[in-house]
């Protein structure tokens, strides 16, 4: 397994719709969101784990492509 715990990842904000930020490493540790607009919000942990498994087949993927460049 690769390690994408600095990859950031846009979560919605419920309340103003907004993208609200957070690193794979920080959400891992506390599932809750922080918007701008001052809403706190929780992560659906099973879309959590799936956008994780994304981030890690692509950094995969680029990992691949520069052995062969």
């Amino acid at each position: 397994m690769l390690d994408v715990g600095g990859v950031e990842l846009e979560f919605p904000c419920p309340r103003c719709g907004a993208a609200a930020r957070g690193t794979i490493e920080t959400v891992r540790f506390l599932p809750v969101i922080d918007c701008g607009c001052g809403e706190r919000f929780g992560v659906c942990l099973e879309t959590f784990a799936q956008r994780v498994s994304s981030a890690e087949l692509a950094a995969k993927a680029a990992r691949k492509a520069r052995r062969r460049a």
